[in-house]
């Protein structure tokens, strides 16, 4: 079996978007669950841009979870946030085809060794509540759920969790 490997991505690559483009196009049920629409071209914008106020651009690391040569899901995270020895992670998010075979465990391996090195101790992350299967594997994962709140974006409560980098 293939190793999944981290691929750091740029906005400005096309080949880098299409891809990004194609793991959004083939998880519908991501936008459909959280925000209630299919996904669009803003999606992919925001995966390369969107960060919290007060943060850099220099913040935000954007990657492609490989399996050989093929780009199976994506993620992106933010540094030093909320807290200086904290990594957010905003997006984790595979094709609809690769789920469920570990693939969302070894990423979120490979990124928390990427926050050790930086000198990170915690993770957080949000999840909708109206993403069941999401929560679910975050809480397999040793997240636990420090507040809860709400975004007119969202078709859900926003569930903040964090973890320990172990």
């Amino acid at each position: 079996m293939l190793m999944l490997t981290l691929h750091r991505l740029s906005g400005e690559s096309e080949s880098d978007r299409a891809n990004v483009r194609r793991v959004f196009f083939e998880s519908p049920s991501f936008t459909q669950r959280i925000e209630g629409r299919l996904p669009t071209e803003e999606d992919v914008d925001d995966f390369f841009v969107g960060k919290p106020a007060g943060k850099d651009a220099a913040d935000k690391s954007v990657f492609g979870l490989f399996v050989g040569q093929d780009m199976i899901g994506c993620a992106d995270v933010i540094r030093a946030y909320p807290t200086d020895d904290c990594l957010w992670i905003g997006l984790l998010l595979l094709s609809d085809g690769h789920r469920r075979r570990g693939h969302g465990k070894a990423a979120l391996a490979l990124l928390a060794e990427m926050a050790r090195e930086w000198g990170h101790r915690t993770v957080q992350l949000a999840v909708i509540s109206t993403n069941p299967d999401a929560e679910a594997f975050w809480r397999r994962e040793g997240f636990a759920e420090i507040r809860r709140t709400v975004n007119p974006r969202f078709t859900g409560d926003v569930i903040v969790m964090q973890r320990p980098i172990r």
